[in-house]
């Protein structure tokens, strides 16, 4: 909903002439971004349908309308923490991340949780270089603090108090009593949130890969200029930084990039630190570039004829009733699977395409 902003200033007459200024230049300045015009934690209940008492009841107890649960890691025996919003804070969250921070720009080197980007954005422009370097970062979310997701609010042009309750419902600090609820292997898996200082982003909330790709604009701006002084490439996609040159010496070495990173508040996954030369299988972000053009791996095309081979002689149901029992919506994944090497190998889809669909489905 549009702010009324001409009733709005009418309803000022009358009042001290600089109030009066600095209510109209706070509106203003907002609106001019498109951004909603929000004046109090009060406001902004009215403004997303929200009881007030119960905003207030989540933002004092925020840890309390998150589910915490872990996933185990693909190729590995850890488990991957995950902590998602209730219906109720999922929903004002989405409300943040449509209506204001959606429309702040990001770095055009960010290529991750950005519309227009993706895994293939990511990739391409270092397809056919000779050497790549990569770099991760460590507990990505967890690392951006309570106090850098207010600073976000308040540039944006919020007073403080809003960006203080923003940057509130858009973090997460487990509390004591929230911590000692959770049993056995959950208290010592989230011991690690538990032990924060400060709230942080949370893993599951849906603001938080926007919120992180603005805190890293100036990261970007610094290793995008790196890149272009040099003649490399540079993208980033969440927290996979990639580097490409034809010359080895041209990419910059993890001593160099640490304390770029460090400077940002930021840290680097050492583990994952890699360079791959000409000799090597490249890959990023899950796409080979070791060619002309991005490819999708054989390994993940030969899994989808091998699904379709197994659905055309048993038929899909008895197929994935043997291989999925219990799940549902076999149909959509092996479909998302392929439209996502439509994404990047058209041609090669266009066959899985029409091998899926002469499959006799069903209830499927």
């Amino acid at each position: 909903m549009d702010f009324p902003r001409d009733s709005f200033i009418r309803q000022l007459d009358g009042c001290n002439s600089q109030f009066r200024f600095s209510i109209i230049e706070y509106t203003d300045n907002l609106i001019k971004q498109g951004l909603p015009v929000i004046f109090s934690l009060k406001h902004l209940a009215g403004i997303v349908s929200v009881e007030y008492s119960e905003l207030i009841s989540i933002k004092d107890h925020i840890d309390g309308y998150y589910a915490y649960f872990t996933i185990k890691k693909k190729h590995s025996s850890k488990r991957r923490r995950i902590v998602v919003p209730y219906q109720n804070l999922k929903r004002i969250q989405r409300w943040i991340l449509h209506e204001i921070l959606d429309k702040i720009p990001i770095h055009p080197q960010s290529k991750g949780f950005v519309k227009g980007g993706s895994t293939f954005q990511n990739a391409s422009p270092h397809v056919g270089m000779s050497f790549i370097r990569k770099f991760d970062f460590k507990d990505f979310f967890e690392s951006i603090t309570v106090q850098r997701v207010y600073g976000i609010f308040l540039k944006i042009g919020y007073s403080p108090a809003v960006s203080h309750d923003l940057a509130t419902l858009c973090t997460l600090k487990l509390e004591e009593e929230k911590y000692q609820s959770l049993r056995g292997y959950k208290q010592s898996c989230f011991r690690y949130l538990y032990n924060k200082p400060k709230a942080v982003l949370a893993q599951g909330a849906p603001t938080s890969p926007a919120l992180a790709n603005l805190i890293c604009r100036r990261l970007d701006s610094r290793l995008a200029k790196f890149a272009d002084l040099n003649g490399i490439h540079y993208t980033r996609y969440a927290d996979d930084l990639t580097f490409s040159a034809n010359e080895l010496e041209k990419l910059p070495t993890q001593s160099f990039l640490k304390k770029i990173v460090e400077e940002e508040s930021l840290q680097l996954n050492y583990s994952k630190t890699g360079t791959y030369g000409p000799e090597s299988r490249q890959m990023v972000t899950g796409i080979l570039i070791d060619g002309e053009k991005p490819r999708v791996p054989q390994k993940f095309k030969r899994q989808i004829y091998r699904h379709l081979h197994f659905c055309e002689k048993y038929g899909p149901l008895a197929h994935f009733d043997h291989v999925m029992p219990g799940y549902s919506h076999a149909r959509q994944w092996l479909y998302g699977k392929i439209l996502y090497v439509y994404s990047i190998e058209p041609e090669i889809a266009k066959d899985m395409i029409a091998k899926a669909n002469a499959l006799d489905w069903g209830l499927l």
